[in-house]
């Protein structure tokens, strides 16, 4: 795969119309008339002078959905990004008023302050800018902004100045001023940044990522543009108790106690509160003493962050047990435990610590593996949760400290107030603190749920592990235009199943190892030794063999040593092709370089012509060393795809912990998107690994600094 991407993006910045912050072009006498002419508004202003939509959210979040009063309508506007379209939706008669198609395919949105609309289009490395005439009509388009490949995650500084745009792809957060979309600036950040929210006082902005286990706190300087960041861990650790040996529980999986100060002098429970404390949906909390061992845990699963009153950050989480860096001894991962538990770090207002306190509890395949959105209602501090693949929205405690509870809480179930069932792929939630109530977007199928947004939800039903609203929550369908066939519908199900032991022993879903279709950036013990995760997004196809080794022929074949490795019941060949289908039709992130000539009419194009110019003769340098003899790198890597020529080979990689000592040529699809690198991970960047190989793979231990800067970023551009 050439890159051809940069290159483009240099012409269409050179060839387009000049940004506000470009040199003004030199002065010519205009006629009298163009004297008297009143100026044209900026492409991206408001234009309509009647009333506009007010943004509802007091945080000044992004989300898939986005909520507004409009004169006595509460409407919320819904990004539908598997029908590339905006929906309007008035809350108040529950009906769907308006669909807006895009020019991509939406990740969130977000109101302005004065009522315009921001859509972050993350198949196209575009935001599109619309304007409300009338509610119950489609927004009216106003320009559209190139911005960093794959933005996602939207957000607003308190003062409605700055709107700030996380772009995964590209690992960039961008500013530009609201009022006219320019751009203010962007800083370069950790790899896949996802959500982002600005603190109260508007000098950072806080940023989650879907893997690292990180969230980056940025500071913003005067203007709003960003200057630094700082990374805060969200890794954590468990205190695993040993089994106990009572036959009556041996054959299910046993929560444990929750973490007690080592001197607690807590009276031993009788038999019977014991046996109550075991029940694994919803008994007492287990306070009887048994030997623990301490595990790390890895943060992963950052897609969502809320703010609350306090100023306070929450991350819902997902803290995941990879195994000792060891061969294994069957599956993936360590031994035969929950894999991945459920958490909430918190971040104070400052930005200076993370708090993820140990766990000692877990949910099992009950707990929420795969987070996804999250929302806070102001009034009674409660957190709510989407939980892609359970298809619930869990509503915790969000108070600073929580009456009966130690001071740090060791379990998200000391903090769960009520869940409740939600549609399908629930990916998006926004609250409406006027009327204490949270509206949930089920993106698998396409409607809207409305529920409480309360400490207490009003009657309940007692279900396990906890208890849910009772009767029917209202429901608006969405109008789709266009939508997933029904293989890959099928197959997005199965991919995000959470729970489903179907899958994996422990409830482990392919998403939880493969977000989105990527790489986890862990390495997990495995029966061959530490291998990392590898990406599926575009890497099915051409690339066998499959497997580090490269032993398994076909994907089939491949798939199958997977879920037995995993330990689940098992897919349907009919299952199995359903997933297949939804990898395949999984495409990378598009750039702003391929506009239609509507599109390029209202366009607004940021003065980055010479740093784009640089940075695509880098990447032309890079790419005539990667193909010279003189590193020998596509001797191997072959072809414009740079796949692989289907060999094993001996790089003298192997460590006492791997059965084999050669392995199979990986695919360099995308490769500067997943870190870390080598079959275990051992290189944290691609500069690393250049730098470390040496002359065992490839020639490049001759190769001098600007050399390998030049063959890094030709990589990077794959």
């Amino acid at each position: 795969m050439r890159a051809a991407a940069p290159t483009a993006v240099a012409l269409l910045l050179l060839a387009c119309t000049p940004g506000a912050r470009d040199p003004a072009p030199t002065p010519t006498t205009p006629p009298a008339a163009a004297l008297a002419a009143p100026p044209s508004p900026p492409p991206c202003a408001r234009r309509g002078a009647g009333p506009a939509p007010a943004p509802l959210d007091p945080t000044h979040a992004g989300s898939g959905v986005a909520l507004a009063g409009l004169g006595d309508r509460t409407l919320a506007f819904v990004a539908d990004e598997d029908d590339a379209a905006l929906h309007t939706v008035d809350l108040d008669t529950r009906s769907a008023i308006a669909r807006t198609p895009l020019a991509g395919r939406p990740a969130q949105v977000i109101v302005l302050g004065d009522g315009r609309v921001v859509a972050s289009l993350r198949d196209r490395g575009l935001l599109e800018v619309l304007e409300a005439a009338d509610a119950a009509a489609p927004l009216a388009r106003r320009c559209l902004v190139p911005v960093a490949s794959e933005p996602v995650g939207l957000a607003m500084t308190p003062d409605r100045a700055t709107l700030l745009v996380a772009s995964r792809w590209d690992h960039a957060l961008t500013s530009f001023a609201t009022d006219d979309l320019r751009r203010l600036g962007e800083l370069p950040l950790a790899r896949d940044p996802g959500a982002v929210v600005a603190s109260a006082d508007g000098q950072r902005a806080f940023v989650s990522h879907a893997v690292g286990g990180r969230i980056s706190v940025v500071a913003l300087g005067e203007g709003g543009a960003p200057t630094g960041a700082r990374e805060l861990s969200t890794d954590g650790v468990e205190w695993r108790p040993q089994p106990l040996l009572s036959k009556k529980f041996m054959s299910i999986a046993l929560p444990p106690e929750p973490l007690r100060p080592p001197a607690s002098s807590a009276p031993t429970p009788s038999a019977s509160a014991r046996r109550a404390a075991f029940d694994p949906f919803g008994g007492a909390p287990v306070v009887a003493r048994r030997p623990a061992s301490r595990v790390a845990r890895r943060g992963s699963q950052g897609f969502a962050l809320a703010r609350a009153p306090s100023g306070a950050v929450f991350a819902p989480i997902a803290l995941v047990d990879p195994g000792p860096e060891t061969r294994g001894s069957g599956g993936y991962g360590g031994a035969r435990a929950q894999t991945v538990i459920e958490h909430i770090a918190v971040v104070d207002a400052a930005g200076e610590r993370a708090d993820v306190p140990p766990v000692s509890s877990s949910l099992g395949t009950l707990g929420c593996q795969l987070p996804r959105a999250a929302a806070i209602e102001p009034g009674e501090e409660v957190l709510l949760v989407t939980c892609l693949g359970r298809d619930e929205v869990i509503a915790y405690d969000a108070r600073a400290q929580i009456p009966g509870q130690p001071p740090r809480v060791g379990s998200v179930r000391d903090r769960e107030l009520f869940r409740a069932r939600v549609g399908a792929g629930p990916t998006a939630i926004a609250v409406d603190s006027a009327r204490r109530r949270a509206v949930v977007f089920s993106r698998f199928d396409g409607e809207l749920t409305i529920l409480p947004a309360a400490r207490d939800p009003g009657p309940t039903e007692h279900r396990a592990p906890s208890k849910e609203p009772a009767g029917e929550l209202p429901v608006v369908v969405l109008p789709r235009a266009s939508r997933l066939d029904e293989l890959r519908a099928e197959g997005q199900r199965l991919f995000h199943a959470a729970g489903d032991r179907r899958t994996a022993f422990d409830g482990r879903a392919c998403a939880s190892c493969h977000p989105d279709g990527r790489d986890d950036a862990l390495t997990w013990s495995t029966p061959e030794g530490p291998r990392q995760t590898p990406m599926l997004m575009g890497r099915l196809d051409g690339t066998a063999p499959y497997g580090w080794e490269g032993d398994k022929k076909d994907l089939e074949g491949h798939f199958a040593r997977t879920m037995s490795r995993l330990g689940g019941s098992g897919l349907r060949p009919d299952e199995r092709d359903a997933l297949f289908a939804y990898l395949r039709g999984m495409a990378p992130p598009g750039e702003a370089a391929a506009l239609a000539a509507e599109e390029r009419a209202v366009t607004v194009v940021p003065p980055a012509a010479s740093a784009a110019a640089a940075r695509a003769d880098l990447v032309a340098r890079g790419d005539a060393l990667f193909h010279s003899s003189k590193a020998g790198c596509s001797s191997c890597h072959l072809g414009d795809e740079l796949t692989t020529d289907g060999a094993r080979h001996d790089v003298r990689s192997a460590t006492r912990f791997d059965a084999a000592r050669a392995f199979e040529t990986p695919s360099l699809r995308f490769i500067g998107r997943s870190a870390p690198y080598y079959h275990d991970g051992r290189y944290p960047t691609l500069l690393a690994l250049v730098e470390g190989v040496g002359d065992t793979m490839g020639h490049t231990a001759h190769l001098s600094a600007d050399d390998r800067r030049a063959l890094v970023t030709y990589l990077e551009s794959l």
